[in-house]
């Protein structure tokens, strides 16, 4: 690494602006934005499944009214008898046993055969079901005719029945169900289905989206949450203008001196070193901060901080009380270094990391100076300017960039 100063300006009053706090809907916010499309996916299919299956065949049905000509019984009770002797295997029996059918149908009743008897009167209808229309008006006759012989089996203290006439042939199919009500009913399944698979997802992976997630994980506060604009691989933009860097940076100026290193895990690398050169720009407004990191990240700084708050260079202007020194990466060996009085973590970390991997990268330091955590989510938008790219491209010179944000 290389070592750069940045000597501060005269003491100030630190005043940073800071971002609100975090309303109550944002973990369900960020779910909704990363995990919806599980949702979107599953509604489609589930609208789609019921068009795209197997559509059943065209059903024909006929009905055969059996009327009692005349009633012993109480007519309160012709419902209950007759659904009792129509499914009492009888009526079953003999329509399977008849020519029309072709004997061995199992299961006639209900899947082709069925009975309305409505309360209160002495009418019931026996209704048949068949792809042949023509066919199911000889079947709803068969049935009609085994219906009315199993009701006059109970002898005349209940009635005689008979057949009021034969079937009329169906020409109209059953109504299906529409294709919309399908698509509807199957788009609700999904969203059932989609909304149960992201909660399972979120129980299982549990982001660190919120303060609470971050102190629940690892028990140190949320330092705040940077919004990264897009940028070029290789490409540092400044502090000016970036949501959140105001937060991290209010809570670094308020450590005592000593050395605070930004580490992450290996996949987060060129997010860090984003957060390293905007921390250090913001930082080198407020308080003296020596640079420890590469020198494309020295340059970056040295490029885009305000003029007269930062110069190049590994010399020593003197030892100042209140000098921080920042660094980009390390590891538990260098943070329990003897020859260093004071040191402090900071973890960097993507927006909805885990609590299992933030855990896993703070193991080794939570007992050695982990003082927070930074959350990194990245946006879509127009790119900032003020940025210094890597050596060979042209860097942005101090004159040339804006005044900082205030701090």
């Amino acid at each position: 690494m290389v070592a750069a100063r940045c000597p501060g300006r005269q003491r100030m009053a630190i005043v940073v602006s800071s971002d609100p706090p975090a309303p109550r809907g944002r973990s369900l916010s960020w779910i909704l934005r990363h995990y919806g499309w599980i949702v979107v996916v599953c509604v489609l299919v589930g609208a789609a499944a019921p068009l795209l299956a197997v559509r059943p065949a065209t059903t024909y049905q006929a009905e055969a009214l059996v009327v009692a000509r005349s009633v012993t019984a109480n007519p309160r009770v012709l419902p209950t008898l007759g659904t009792s002797a129509f499914a009492d295997g009888a009526v079953e029996a003999a329509v399977a046993a008849d020519k029309v059918v072709g004997g061995g149908t199992g299961d006639l009743i209900p899947d082709r055969l069925s009975l309305v008897a409505g309360p209160d009167s002495i009418t019931m209808s026996v209704q048949a079901r068949d792809a042949n229309p023509k066919r199911a008006a000889e079947l709803a006759d068969v049935a009609a005719r085994a219906f009315a012989a199993e009701l006059n089996r109970t002898g005349s203290g209940v009635g005689e029945f008979s057949v009021q006439g034969p079937a009329v042939v169906p020409d109209v199919p059953l109504q299906a169900v529409a294709d919309s009500l399908q698509a509807e009913v199957g788009g609700l399944v999904g969203l059932i289905l989609g909304v149960g698979l992201v909660a399972l997802v979120v129980t299982l992976r549990r982001p660190c989206v919120t303060s609470r997630d971050v102190e629940t994980a690892i028990a140190v506060p949320l330092l705040g949450t940077v919004a990264l604009p897009p940028a070029r691989s290789g490409t540092y933009l400044g502090a000016r203008g970036v949501r959140g860097i105001a937060t991290v940076t209010r809570w670094l100026a308020t450590i005592p001196s000593g050395r605070v290193s930004l580490i992450s895990s290996r996949p987060a690398e060129g997010m860090r070193h984003r957060i390293f050169v905007m921390v250090a720009i913001a930082m080198s407004t407020v308080r003296p901060v020596r640079l420890r990191a590469a020198p494309e990240l020295l340059d970056a700084v040295l490029n885009q901080a305000p003029v007269g708050s930062a110069s190049g260079g590994d010399g020593d202007d003197g030892d100042d009380v209140d000098e921080l020194v920042l660094t980009d990466g390390g590891s538990p060996s260098e943070i329990l270094d003897p020859a260093d009085t004071t040191a402090y973590v900071v973890a960097v970390a993507p927006l909805g990391v885990s609590q299992r991997r933030l855990r896993a990268l703070a193991l080794d330091y939570r007992g050695g100076g982990l003082v927070g955590v930074v959350l990194v989510h990245r946006t879509f938008g127009r790119r900032l300017r003020g940025a210094s790219s890597r050596p060979g491209s042209r860097a942005v010179r101090p004159a040339e960039v804006p005044e900082a944000e205030p701090a």
